[in-house]
């Protein structure tokens, strides 16, 4: 019983398991993640949480793995715990995303466990990384470099938990063949093609018998060491927001580099990206760079610099233009992600609002921007091309095509959300007026 008091001390101490909590855990079938569903059908006797088993095939060691789903689904019969399996080509992901087997094994793995938990309501995730792991992880990092919060190593996360992260691997071993518990081996694990296969059977052992026997607990010390030093410095990103997942450079700017460091580290840990000294040093870099920018996080990532705001967004592919929409008064459209609605009114608030002196029954037509538009805009008297005014109120350049363009007879009377047209605005004469308003089918952004 004495592994398991130290997995409850883990447990209670980080409050990592709840009752009431429905939990994905991560089973490969190896030593690890039997070793974990054995201590958390020791843990229901004293917390009630639901357990789901997801295992992912990887389809690269043949009938191997094909033994590994069988045992997993096995192990699902045996304590009664639903299983789901997915079969994943990680040599095509692989090759299709550009990334290394590993890389590809353990995004699909992620995206996998994210999906049950979403589909099952379930409130954590759990996975079953040891102590050897985080060390593995500590050296891996330093040696490709990364910043003081990487060499924390695997720590619970957001709705991830990792509760075996304190217990080496001989101690899980030990347990389980004293009691004899049965597992898979993943015999590519002693194969030392991959980077952390070579550090855990080359470099460690060559350590430990040249340099220090203890190697090991000197890593899993120093790694303590360094939590609690970033537990001193600890920054929470969203205090930096302009809105949810939009950070403002203007507040950034006003903190020390380190502190810089650490906002950005926090930012991009919040998407599972990995962070490395070059890819941080990249980003502060864009910072006195003028204009819009992109820089490549990979695992199909983008951090965007637009103006004096950072967002992290997904690659996409551009949509094709929206055909040209008709919108009759009184009426309502969906053009794009947008809503545009023309009212009889007396009055508009705000700038996703234009009143104007347009008639029940005119019909506007709805469209893209195209090269050459210009509107002359409220309070002026010339006309202004539509591109400067985008620019000019710091629309980012991505959302500026999209933006509604909505005409009458050929001329633009409002640029939606943005800029009125002069000649179409409402007069100050009492009377029903048209307001025109616009929303984004999720929020504004404007």
């Amino acid at each position: 019983m004495k592994i398991f008091n130290r997995f409850l001390t883990k447990i209670k101490k980080e409050n990592l398991v709840e009752t009431g909590d429905k939990i994905v855990l991560g089973f490969s079938g190896g030593p690890d993640s039997v070793f974990l569903l054995e201590m958390f059908m020791k843990l229901k006797k004293i917390y009630q949480f639901d357990i789901i088993l997801a295992h992912v095939n990887h389809l690269l060691r043949g009938e191997d793995a094909e033994t590994d789903e069988k045992f997993t689904q096995k192990i699902g019969e045996i304590y009664n715990i639903p299983v789901y399996v997915k079969r994943i080509d990680i040599t095509e992901k692989s090759k299709k995303e550009n990334i290394g087997l590993e890389e590809a094994g353990r995004t699909a793995r992620y995206e996998f466990f994210n999906e049950i938990s979403e589909k099952e309501k379930c409130n954590k995730i759990a996975l079953a990384h040891n102590l050897d792991d985080q060390i593995e992880t500590f050296l891996f990092r330093m040696i490709r470099g990364t910043s003081l919060l990487g060499l924390e190593g695997i720590n619970s996360h957001k709705n991830f938990i990792r509760p075996i992260n304190e217990l080496y691997k001989s101690e899980i071993m030990e347990y389980l063949n004293n009691n004899g518990i049965s597992y898979r081996i993943d015999l590519t694990n002693f194969e030392n093609e991959f980077t952390r296969n070579s550090i855990r059977l080359d470099l460690i052992p060559f350590i430990e018998k040249r340099y220090n026997k203890k190697f090991k607990d000197k890593i899993a010390t120093l790694i303590e060491e360094i939590r609690d030093i970033n537990s001193l410095l600890e920054v929470d990103y969203k205090n930096y927001e302009l809105e949810s997942e939009v950070l403002s450079l203007d507040l950034i700017l006003k903190e020390q580099e380190y502190i810089q460091r650490k906002i950005i580290n926090n930012f991009l840990s919040a998407y599972s990206i990995e962070v490395t000294h070059e890819k941080i040093k990249g980003i502060l870099k864009v910072f006195s760079s003028e204009g819009s920018k992109e820089i490549n996080l990979g695992k199909n990532y983008i951090l965007k610099k637009q103006y004096n705001r950072l967002s992290i967004e997904q690659k996409q592919e551009l949509k094709e233009a929206q055909e040209v929409l008709t919108l009759k008064i009184p009426g309502k459209v969906e053009f794009l992600n947008y809503i545009i609605e023309a009212e009889i009114s007396d009055n508009a608030f705000g700038k996703n609002s234009f009143l104007t002196n347009l008639k029940e029954g005119d019909i506007l037509r709805i469209r893209n921007r195209r090269e050459g538009d210009r509107i002359v805009p409220c309070g002026m008297e010339n006309s202004k091309k539509v591109k400067d005014i985008l620019i000019n109120e710091k629309i980012p350049k991505e959302q500026r095509d999209n933006i509604p363009i909505l005409t009458k007879d050929e001329e633009i009377v409002w640029i939606a959300g943005v800029r009125g047209s002069e000649k179409y605005k409402a007069s100050n004469k009492n009377g029903e007026r048209v307001k025109l308003s616009v929303r984004r089918k999720d929020k504004w952004q404007g």
